[in-house]
């Protein structure tokens, strides 16, 4: 087929308006919802990942050999960490509230800077201390 001057594929076309969509989506949601209520979504979203993360790393220490320890830094939104035997729960009561909880096959000792006060990555101390007991120590 020959194509007249000034004439542009399909997928082209298909490919602009997928990107002008794109971008429409991008700037129009902060607008419709607000930016306030962007960012609220945001710190609590970070923080069902901090806690899916520490609990993670938590299992994965429980399954190997007392005396184990492992490093982890992850990225967390401002809150408190609190643990109540094999319950891990990461919360904040301020401007945004969100309260995460989370089982873990075995109990929490935890130890260090509990209350985060500013979105940071924090480092975390994992170590198995006897067969059903993890210390978990913050470092902020």
């Amino acid at each position: 087929m020959l194509r007249k001057k000034g004439q542009i594929s399909l997928e082209f076309s298909l490919l602009f308006l997928a990107v002008l969509l794109a971008i429409i989506i991008a700037v129009g949601y902060p607008g419709m919802f607000g930016l306030k209520k962007t960012v609220d979504i945001s710190s609590m979203s970070l923080a069902h990942a901090a806690v899916s993360k520490m609990k993670q790393n938590i299992d994965l220490v429980a399954a190997a050999d007392e005396g184990t320890t492992k490093i982890v830094y992850i990225k967390c939104p401002p809150g408190h960490w609190e643990a109540n035997n094999n319950v891990l729960r990461f919360y904040r009561n301020d401007d945004v509230k969100f309260n995460i909880i989370t089982n873990c096959s075995s109990d929490i000792a935890l130890n260090g800077n509990t209350t985060i006060s500013e979105a940071k990555i924090i480092g975390v101390k994992i170590e198995k201390v006897s067969e059903d007991i993890i210390s978990v120590t913050i470092y902020s």
